[in-house]
């Protein structure tokens, strides 16, 4: 029997949850808002004993990285969390720890870069680091970001893919908003996420051993290596579909919940004509709004992106060439972009490509600093999709919504 207790939890309070179940071992979080909670939830957990970590204080967030980075070639389960000019200031670690092949999580709530730049939530933070090599998962509310991170960490340990991973949540929408959150049992989740044994750590009682594969210290820094080495953190990332997959099936299996098949996840796609695709908080209101459309008899589905890296490419072309429109909804942009649209939609558009007969594409650019995504505005969104079924004509390929 599988046991739980309902708590009232915060984002930020579930990912506490989740790094306390999941018996992290070295945590290094630099506080930023509005990810601060976590650094003090987890201070004061280790400082009582409640949580048995080593918790390491860093000057700034490159330091934070850097102290995880340290840690998990010893062989310890790391932990840091950051967001917006956070993550820009430890870019340079984010870059390194890949190559590596170190399995260290973090988790950022995602936040606006400036300029101006505001404390709420837009997914460019997270996504300007889409091509280091980290695995990125984008959850929709408190519940998914607790079982999200417990996930991370058996994937990301997994001898199959040993790659870091990001656990996203949106900034003050999920991250500062109480929600009846469902907290797995320790003892459960000890058996779902064994103790982590690296086959390969640094030791200084013994010479260091270097796995099959890896360049010797003389390619390394000749960079005759580096195109063999991003090679096979692609194969890796590829590869880690199928184990992302079975980690989900498997929490679902134990713990009843689970997340589509851990890289999409559709709704009430069945005899849709018209698709919108989001990822993150948002993808709740859509819900809403779908539920709406489908009551009136409009033949609208949705898809949320789980993993944004790996990017489900299959199951993106096997959903949409069912369908005769697609609106991607983004919470991000990518300024002179092809077309001026958002970073989604550039993944979605390649995926497409492959179709002989494909689905037309919209881009609808919305939630940028947080702005409030309301029914009304999916709605919208849905009835541009829809006409564009009907008249089989897209008349703007992109709109931003909400401009002044």
């Amino acid at each position: 029997m599988i046991l739980s207790t309902y708590k009232i939890l915060d984002g930020n309070e579930a990912v506490c949850e989740a790094v306390r179940l999941s018996r992290v071992e070295v945590i290094a979080v630099f506080p930023i808002t509005p990810m601060t909670t976590i650094a003090n939830q987890l201070a004061d957990w280790t400082n009582s004993g409640e949580l048995k970590a080593e918790l390491i204080q860093p000057e700034n967030e490159h330091g934070s990285l850097e102290i995880c980075f340290g840690a998990s070639a010893a062989g310890t389960r790391t932990f840091t969390a950051s967001c917006s000019q956070g993550i820009v200031f430890m870019e340079e670690m984010i870059w390194a720890i890949p190559g590596y092949r170190l399995p260290v999580v973090m988790t950022v709530c995602n936040r606006s870069i400036s300029h101006p730049g505001g404390l709420q939530s837009t997914h460019s933070d997270s996504l300007l680091q889409r091509d280091s090599g980290w695995i990125q998962f984008y959850c929709e509310d408190p519940q998914e970001s607790l079982d999200t991170l417990i996930m991370a960490y058996k994937i990301a340990e997994d001898k199959r893919v040993l790659l870091p991973t990001m656990t996203t949540l949106d900034g003050y929408t999920v991250s500062a908003c109480a929600v009846p959150v469902k907290v797995p049992d320790q003892r459960d989740v000890d058996t779902f996420l064994p103790e982590y044994v690296p086959e390969f750590y640094l030791n200084p009682n013994r010479p260091p051993v270097i796995p099959k594969g890896i360049p010797d210290e003389a390619d390394l820094r000749s960079a005759r290596a580096e195109t063999e080495l991003r090679y096979m953190v692609d194969e890796v990332m590829t590869n880690s579909k199928e184990v992302i997959s079975q980690v989900n099936q498997e929490f679902g299996e134990r713990f009843g919940r689970m997340y589509g098949n851990g890289l999409v996840e559709k709704y009430r796609c069945e005899d849709a004509q018209g698709l919108l695709i989001t990822m993150g908080s948002l993808t709740g209101t859509a819900r809403d709004a779908i539920d709406e459309l489908r009551s009136e008899g409009k033949p609208i589905g949705l898809v949320k992106l789980k993993s944004f890296r790996p990017f489900p490419t299959e199951d993106i072309m096997e959903i949409c060439r069912q369908v005769e429109a697609v609106g991607v909804v983004d919470k991000n942009f990518s300024h002179g972009s092809s077309n001026r649209v958002g970073i989604s939609n550039l993944e979605i558009a390649r995926t497409l490509y492959e179709l002989k007969e494909r689905p037309h594409l919209l881009d609808f650019i919305i939630g940028i600093g947080g702005r409030d995504v309301t029914t009304s505005h999916i709605r919208y969104i849905a009835d541009r999709v829809l006409d564009t079924c009907e008249t089989g004509k897209v008349e703007r390929p992109v709109e931003w919504i909400q401009l002044k």
